[in-house]
């Protein structure tokens, strides 16, 4: 299947369909550094470009209010501190290791995103479409093999699905 990609630098292209049907962290996996230009045209009609940017501002504003309920479910009350001894320690440190992780994640998530609409020019410098393919929950694109999205694939269920849903043609 052709899906759109906006080019916003030279070998920098963001996906320009399947963005506005996941979430904000599986968009990360459809930023992509292609050295060609893909094809002239496929059936799938980009989204706006401006709707890229609205859609890349409002996963920032979801990802620090995600931050600050992480951050204040880190803080202990009075009362942990006097069960902590009485239950299992080793319960508490896994929950605050697994929001601490959680955070960093959404930290280099909200990064990456600040820094592409930095980049992101007020047009796009050209559109062009690139055949992406799945075969054996790996994905492929124009051919080739493509790690970051296979892994965003499996480890994401609104790509998963989206992308599923689309290639099966639903």
């Amino acid at each position: 299947m052709l899906l759109p990609f906006y080019r916003i630098r030279k070998d920098l292209w963001i996906e320009a369909y399947l963005i506005g049907r996941v979430d904000a962290l599986a968009k990360v996996g459809l930023i992509k550094s292609f050295k060609t230009n893909g094809v002239g045209n496929g059936e799938l009609k980009p989204i706006p470009y401006q709707d890229i940017r609205d859609i890349i501002n409002n996963d920032i504003k979801w990802i620090n209010d995600a931050i600050s309920d992480l951050e204040n479910g880190l803080k202990f009350g009075f009362k942990d501190y006097i069960l902590i001894p009485i239950y299992n320690p080793g319960q508490y440190m896994a929950k605050v290791n697994l929001n601490l992780m959680d955070i960093v994640t959404l930290r280099v998530t909200r990064r990456i995103y600040e820094n592409l609409l930095k980049v992101m020019p007020k047009e796009p410098l050209g559109v062009g479409w690139f055949n992406v393919a799945l075969e054996n929950d790996m994905v492929f694109i124009d051919g080739k093999y493509d790690e970051a999205l296979t892994n965003t694939y499996i480890n994401n269920e609104s790509l998963r699905k989206a992308l599923i849903g689309l290639l099966s043609g639903s």
